[in-house]
């Protein structure tokens, strides 16, 4: 099968594993990603509320709620509902958009070449199925 058929079997089953709704076409995908990128930039940088939930709240939107992250309001209501001044995502955007494109200059010279993908040290890990062995790695015992 091509990688997308096997997308199509992994996704829905990984999120039933896991217990989330999650709608394998989504209204709005593709969608622009670069706001909500740049707003947990922003929110990573201004500090004060909770960055977990943040990337929850922006992923949750795309695939459960059929919300589309490339709009400012829904953007705005991800950073409210995670502890953060929705206004980052207006008064971050450029100091947002500046990091991005300096870590992603960072990650392709790195070799980065999918996601998730994680470096410690001269260890790579890519992939959701490796990150027990990342937590391993990270705890000394791989």
């Amino acid at each position: 099968p091509s990688r997308n058929e096997y997308r199509a079997q992994d996704l829905p089953r990984q999120a039933r594993k896991l217990g989330l709704p999650f709608n394998l076409k989504p209204a709005h995908w593709p969608t622009n990603g670069a706001p909500a990128a740049y707003a947990v930039i922003a929110a990573q940088n201004a500090g004060g509320g909770d960055l977990g939930k943040l990337t929850h709240a922006i992923t949750r939107a795309v695939w459960a709620e059929e919300k589309d992250i490339g709009h400012d309001d829904v953007v705005r209501a991800c950073l409210e509902e995670a502890g953060f001044d929705p206004d980052l995502a207006n008064s971050g955007l450029l100091q947002g958009a500046e990091t991005y494109a300096a870590n992603l200059e960072e990650a392709v010279a790195q070799g980065v070449f999918g996601a998730p993908f994680y470096i410690v040290g001269d260890q790579r890990f890519w992939g959701q199925d490796r990150l027990e062995d990342l937590d391993l790695h990270l705890g000394g015992k791989l």
